[in-house]
């Protein structure tokens, strides 16, 4: 194994192992809007880690670009999903809380 690989498969690791501890730090907060921004964090910062991670391993080549270009359209586009969702659930009358 060479370092390249070695660096991202501990990329991809990290992304992983991040994912999945945030999604179980999730259920620590009760309100929705706070559980909406630290999903979409999550979600692109463990999405960022794997990514990247995929990039280093196979090296710089013509894959490389394709993930790079989802990187891009994924960084452009979650945080505008998130925004659309809380802001349908704003617009529907639900009101920051405390969750049952």
């Amino acid at each position: 194994m060479t370092y390249y690989e070695i660096i991202g498969l501990l990329l991809i690791g990290a992304g992983t192992i991040f994912a999945i501890i945030g999604t179980f730090g999730i259920y620590y907060y009760k309100d929705f809007y706070t559980r909406a921004s630290l999903a979409s964090l999550i979600d692109s910062t463990g999405f960022l880690f794997i990514t990247f991670g995929v990039i280093v391993h196979e090296g710089f080549s013509s894959v490389s670009l394709k993930v790079l270009f989802l990187i891009i359209l994924v960084l452009l586009l979650n945080p505008l999903a998130n925004h659309y969702i809380v802001r349908g659930a704003h617009m529907s009358g639900h009101r920051p809380g405390r969750e049952r």
